[in-house]
């Protein structure tokens, strides 16, 4: 993806509030059992979305946490520059760090219009959206919640061990 693992871990905590209904809180640890993700790096994670508005924690017994604003108000542009910061999204395709209209790299002219595409497409979805075409696709027997799985799932090493047992 273009952009790093904190906002792909943004991303998919912000989901998952999404699909809650509004007011419940969430505890951190079920959000992160829930999308398979790793408590402590999501504990982070939420911190930055805190600090930019995009969710609100509260702490105590009965505490958790919510979405910050409502989920159309939410695109995944302002999810991505609060976890990625405005530095790591617009840097170099290549890491130069001079790279600049003015200093181009040798991919600069044809990744700036890509990038622009990419940013217009981020911009232009928030949570709700895709909330919905999620819960549309999967004919709502499946939640999101149920989706949230990762390409890299790990697995356990007798999974791992069988499946090399199998292969031929």
């Amino acid at each position: 993806m273009l952009y790093g693992h904190a906002a792909e871990v943004a991303i998919r905590a912000a989901l998952y509030l999404a699909g809650r209904p509004p007011g419940e809180l969430s505890p951190v640890h079920e959000v992160a059992k829930t999308t398979r993700l790793p408590s402590a790096y999501l504990s982070k994670v939420i911190q930055r979305l805190a600090q930019a508005g995009l969710v609100r924690t509260f702490r105590g017994p009965g505490g958790g946490i919510e979405l910050g604003k409502s989920p159309e108000a939410i695109t995944l542009w302002s999810l991505v520059r609060a976890t990625e910061g405005p530095s790591d999204v617009d840097r170099c395709a290549l890491g130069i760090g001079n790279c600049s209209p003015d200093n181009p790299c040798p991919l600069h002219g044809r990744w700036a219009p890509l990038r622009e595409d990419f940013e217009k497409l981020l911009e232009g979805t928030t949570l709700s959206a895709l909330v919905r075409e999620l819960e549309q696709a999967s004919g709502k027997e499946q939640t999101i919640h149920q989706r949230q799985v990762r390409r890299t799932d790990t697995f356990s090493s007798r999974e791992v061990t069988r499946e090399r047992q199998d292969r031929p």
